[in-house]
C-alpha cells in the first residue's frame, strides 16, 4: 500500500470516529432531554441506533465497544431518577439496540470477508492473467469481450483498442479465411478444443507466428472462447533458417560428390583410354579389310557385310563405356526408387574392369540372386561401390597377390538384411585406424592420391539410405568393407538395372 492510500485511510477512520461520537452525544442528550425536561418516550429517543448501527457497519463487530458506552448512558438516567420511564422498558430498549448492534457487526464482518475473498480471488486471477507468458483474449460471436496486456503487447495494441474488435481481423490476411473457416469447421464437428498455428499481424504492420489453443468456456455466465497466444516468431525463424542450411548443405554435398566423381574419373583414365583403344583399333582395322575388298574386289558381299557389321559391334562397345564415363562424371538430382543391388555392383564391377585388368586384379563375383530391393537413390549407391572397389583396387598395387571378391547376402532377422561385402588382398590396415578411415580428409593412399572424401562420402550417402557402413582389416593381410541396408520388396533376378536407367 502506498503511502498516499495510507493517509486516505487514516483520514477516513479519523472522520468515522468523530461522526460516531458526535452522534453518540447527540443520542444521549435527546434521550436526557426527553427523560428530564419532557418526561415521555418521544420517538426521537431512539436516535441511539444511529451512532450503533453506523458504528458496526463500518467496522463490524468492534462497533460493539460504541455500543456499550450508548447503553450505559441510557440506563443512568434511571440510576439519577432523569425520566419517568420504568427500567423495564430501559433494559428492553438497550437489549434491542445490543441485539441491531450486533446483527450489523455480524453482517458487516460477513461482507468483509466476502470482498477480502473476491478481492484476493480477483488479484489471483490479474496475476494469473497478466503474469502469464502467453497472450490470453476472449471472444463472443467473434469479436473480443477481454484481453490481457500480453496479447496487447503482442499485436502493439492497447488493450482498450482490442475490446469489441473482430477477433479474425488480427489474422495475417492470407491466412485469414482459412483459419476462421477450419476453426468452424472443426467446431461443426463437436470439437471445442483446438490447436493450430497462426500468422497474426500488428499494428505496425510486422507478421509474427503464434501457437493457438482455444477452447469454449462460460465468461461472465455466457459461453464464449477462451484463446492462448505463445508467440513463437523467434521459433518459425530459426526454423526457416534451418531448412536454408540444410538445403545449402545438401547442394554443397551434392557439389562434393560430384568433385570426388571427377576425381575418380581422372585416376581411371588410363584404364578408360585403353579401354576405348581396343573398339577403336577393332573399328579401324575392319574399315581397312572392307575397303580393301571393295578396292581389289578380293571378298565377297557378305564378308564386306560381316566386317561392317563387325564395325558397328565395336561402336556399341566404346559407346557403353563413353555413357558409362558420363553416367558417372553427371550431376544429377536425387532419385529414389526400388534398387537391385545385384545390378548396381555388376555394372559398378564391370565400369572398373578396364582398372583391374590393367592393375593384374581377379574379380571374383557372388551375388545372392533374389535379393530384395533396396530403397534409395542406385547412382548415390553406385557411387559407394565404386569408391570401395576403387580403393580395394588401389590398396593391392603393392601386393603381390591381387584378389578381390565382391559378394552379396541376405542376413535375416536383421534391421539391415541387405548385405555387401567388398574384400581385398591389399596392405589392409590397423584395428585402430578404422574409425579414422571414414573421417574427412583422412588417406591411407600415397601423396597425391585421392582427396581422402570418398570414404567420408560413402558414410554419408549409406547413412541416408538408413544403412551402415564396417570396415575390418589386418597390416598385410587385406580388408573387407560391409555395407549393410534395409530391404524393399524381392527382386526378379535379372542382369540389367531395374530403376528405369
Amino acid at each position: 500500500m502506498s503511502s498516499d492510500e495510507g493517509k486516505k485511510l487514516r483520514r477516513r477512520d479519523l472522520l468515522q470516529g468523530l461522526a460516531v461520537a458526535l452522534f453518540a452525544v447527540a443520542a444521549v442528550g435527546l434521550n436526557i432531554y426527553s427523560h428530564l425536561l419532557l418526561h415521555t418516550d418521544a420517538v426521537y429517543s431512539h436516535f441511539a441506533y444511529v451512532p450503533v448501527v453506523l458504528s458496526c457497519m463500518w467496522w463490524g463487530r468492534k462497533g460493539l465497544l460504541v455500543t456499550v458506552p450508548v447503553i450505559v448512558l441510557i440506563l443512568a438516567t434511571h440510576l439519577f431518577a432523569l425520566g419517568p420511564q420504568s427500567i423495564g422498558g430501559d433494559l428492553v430498549r438497550a437489549a434491542l439496540i445490543l441485539a441491531v448492534a450486533l446483527i450489523v457487526g455480524i453482517l458487516k464482518d460477513r461482507l468483509t470477508e466476502a470482498e477480502e475473498r473476491l478481492r484476493l480471488s480477483e488479484e489471483k486471477y490479474r496475476l494469473l492473467t497478466e503474469k502469464s507468458p502467453a497472450g490470453i483474449l476472449v471472444y463472443r460471436d467473434d469479436h473480443i469481450v477481454f484481453g490481457n496486456s500480453r496479447v496487447g503487447n503482442m499485436l502493439g495494441y492497447r488493450l482498450e483498442e482490442l475490446i469489441g474488435q473482430p477477433v479474425w481481423d488480427f489474422g495475417h490476411e492470407d491466412d485469414r479465411a482459412r483459419v476462421r473457416d477450419f476453426v468452424r469447421r472443426l467446431e461443426g464437428h463437436g470439437r471445442t478444443d483446438l490447436h493450430y498455428e497462426w500468422r497474426l499481424s500488428r499494428k505496425d504492420g510486422k507478421t509474427i507466428w503464434a501457437d493457438v489453443t482455444s477452447s469454449v468456456e462460460d465468461f461472465e455466465g455466457e459461453p464464449a472462447v477462451l484463446v492462448h497466444l505463445y508467440d513463437i516468431t523467434d521459433r518459425k525463424e530459426a526454423e526457416a533458417k534451418q531448412r536454408e542450411l540444410t538445403e545449402l548443405a545438401s547442394r554443397q554435398e551434392e557439389q562434393l560428390v560430384h568433385s570426388t566423381r571427377l576425381a575418380e574419373m581422372g585416376e581411371m583414365a588410363a584404364g578408360v583410354a585403353h579401354e576405348l583403344n581396343q573398339p577403336l583399333t577393332g573399328i579401324k582395322n575392319f574399315a581397312k579389310n572392307a575397303w580393301f575388298m571393295i578396292a581389289e574386289k578380293a571378298g565377297t558381299i557378305d564378308e564386306v557385310k560381316e566386317n561392317l557389321r563387325l564395325i558397328s559391334d565395336q561402336v556399341d562397345r566404346a559407346s557403353r563405356i563413353i555413357n558409362q564415363m558420363r553416367e558417372l562424371a553427371r550431376r544429377s538430382e536425387r532419385q529414389l526408387g526400388p534398387v537391385d543391388i545385384n545390378s548396381a555392383l555388376r555394372e559398378s564391377t564391370e565400369f572398373l574392369m578396364p582398372q583391374f585388368r590393367l592393375s593384374g586384379v581377379t574379380v571374383h563375383l557372388e551375388l545372392q540372386e533374389g535379393l530384395p530391393t533396396v530403397a534409395g537413390d542406385r547412382i548415390r549407391l553406385e557411387q559407394v561401390f565404386l569408391n570401395l572397389l576403387s580403393n580395394a583396387r588401389q590398396a593391392m598395387e603393392e601386393t603381390e597377390e591381387r584378389q578381390l571378391w565382391v559378394r552379396t547376402r541376405l542376413d535375416t532377422g536383421n534391421d539391415c538384411p541387405v548385405v555387401v561385402e567388398v574384400q581385398d588382398t591389399g596392405i589392409g590396415f590397423a584395428p585402430q585406424n578404422v574409425e579414422k578411415l571414414f573421417r574427412p580428409f583422412y588417406s591411407t593412399k600415397k601423396g597425391g592420391r585421392g582427396t581422402g572424401l570418398g570414404l567420408s562420402i560413402s558414410l554419408s550417402i549409406i547413412r541416408e539410405h538408413r544403412g551402415k557402413i564396417d570396415a575390418t582389416g589386418v597390416p598385410g593381410k587385406g580388408a573387407t568393407f560391409t555395407v549393410r541396408l534395409p530391404a524393399g520388396e524381392p527382386a526378379a533376378h535379372q542382369e540389367g538395372p531395374q530403376d528405369g536407367r
